[in-house]
Parts: structure tokens; sequence; C-alpha cells
């Protein structure tokens, strides 16, 4: 059994090696260390091992959390939050927060992590109803190869800037579809609070094409912040990216997914 775990981990280990990963999660990973550590040294040994790495991360749970502090309640529009300018400053605090957090957890395993903010994406603003959220219409994919190829991993929270120097927030997930795009990824990996993608009677979906996807939206078996993570998943394969997987955040989840023949979340493919 192990001998067949380990053969299968090389193989893997072996048709990754150059690729580019883009790797999305939550600021909920941040409430369990244990969760948080494991992460870091998943990433800290693809990048040993060759694989390429770009990651993106959101703050939910703490953007909701402080906002409630100065009595404002969380409202979201298929999944994307309603920003307002208060509710801005709040959003840009907790994600340095968070990306500092990640930064660090990372770096002490092998210092390679940058973080990046507004730097990365320009942006106009996507719908009037949402307030001051962003659309992606162009990624700094020159500064982001650069870094790359230096050695480094990038670390990025989701604020763009528009024309205007206006800063807005985006939806994590959504813009790691635009990253992975830009950089030409080979996978994309969504880490969520959920064992992947789930059916109406709550099992687990292993595999799903474009097709079943989007059918999952129309009938609302998936609904609140699992349908922007599937539309980018979505975009992401229609633009060239190979696969995205949608996993759950436990410990060794990325190399679950990755290094063994089973995965332990939903793989989307065209």
């Amino acid at each position: 059994m192990l001998e067949r775990k380990l053969i299968e981990a090389l193989h893997y280990i072996k048709k990754f090696k150059g690729k580019t990963f883009v790797i999305k999660f939550g600021g909920e990973i941040l409430e369990d260390e244990n969760v948080l550590d494991t992460v870091a040294e998943d990433l800290c040994l693809l990048h040993d091992i060759g694989i390429k790495l770009v990651v993106m991360h959101g703050a939910g749970t703490l953007i909701s959390s402080n906002m409630r502090k100065f009595g404002l309640e969380p409202e979201f529009v298929r999944g994307e939050r309603v920003t307002d300018e208060k509710t801005l400053e709040l959003v840009i605090s907790s994600l340095i927060r968070v990306n500092n957090k990640i930064v660090g957890n990372i770096n002490k395993n092998n210092p390679i992590a940058i973080g990046l903010g507004g730097s990365v994406f320009r942006v106009r603003r996507k719908r009037k109803e949402l307030g001051y959220v962003g659309e992606v219409i162009d990624v700094n994919s020159k500064l982001l190869s650069e870094i790359i190829e230096s050695g480094y991993m990038p670390v990025i929270f989701p604020i763009g800037i528009d024309e205007s120097g206006n800063s807005f927030n985006i939806n994590a997930d959504v813009v790691a579809g635009e990253v992975a795009k830009a950089l030409n990824a080979t996978k994309m990996i969504i880490l969520t609070n959920v064992d992947g993608v789930l059916d109406r009677n709550g099992r687990l979906i292993k595999q799903l094409d474009i097709k079943s996807a989007r059918e999952l939206i129309k009938n609302e078996v998936v609904t609140g912040g699992m349908i922007p993570k599937l539309e980018s998943g979505i975009r992401a394969l229609s633009e060239g990216v190979e696969r995205v997987h949608i996993v759950k955040a436990g410990e060794h989840a990325i190399l679950g997914e990755l290094l063994t023949k089973e995965g332990s979340g939903t793989m989307l493919l065209r």
C-alpha cells in the first residue's frame, strides 16, 4: 500500500515539475493553526519539487466578523459581497492581516513568499448594486512571472485599482481564475470549508465537466459561495487551464488532491 502511494506520488511529481499552479483559499483557513501549518508545508514542498506556485486568498470570515463589530451586516449577491465605502476599509485591513499571516507561515518553512495586493489587478466597477466591487480587466502577469522565475511565490490578496486610482474589492475565487488564465496555469486548486461540490443529497461529486457544472448552477443545486467557485473554474477551463480542483481545506489537503490518483475533492475538466 505504502509502495503504491509512493509510486503514484513520484509519477505526479515528475508530471507536474515546471508547471504553474494557482492555489486559492479563504481566510477561514486561519481558524485552524494545524491546517494553516500543513498548507504552508504543502506549498513549500510543491515549490521545492519544481512546481511554480501562485497563492490567492480571501478573508471572508474575518471581514464579516469585523463588519459586525462596527454594526454592519454582511450582504451577498450570488456569493459576492456588497461593498460600500466603510466595508471596503474593513475588507482591505482584513485582507492585509490575512496576507501577512499566510506569508509568515510559509516563510517560517522557507523564505520564498512575497505578499502582493493592488499592484496586480486593473479593474472597473462590476455592477452598481455591489458598490466597490471590481471586475478584472488586466492582470500584471509580467510582474507575477518575474517573481516566480526568480524562485519566489506570490501570495496575493484580491484588491484591484481602477484607472482613477480607486480601490475595489474583488471576489477571490473569480480573480484566481483570471490569474490562472493570465499565467497559462496547468491547474487551479480552490480550498474551501466543504468536501467539494455536493449534489442535492449532500454527496461529494468527484468529477464534473463544464456542461454538468453549468447545469448545477442553473438548477440551483449549488448556491452561495460555491457559485463563484464553479463559475471561476468554468472560465479557467474555457481559457486553457487543464484542471480545476475544489477541495476541503484539511491537513495536507493539497498533497492529497494532487499527488494521489483518487484525490480528495471535486475535479473539474473540460
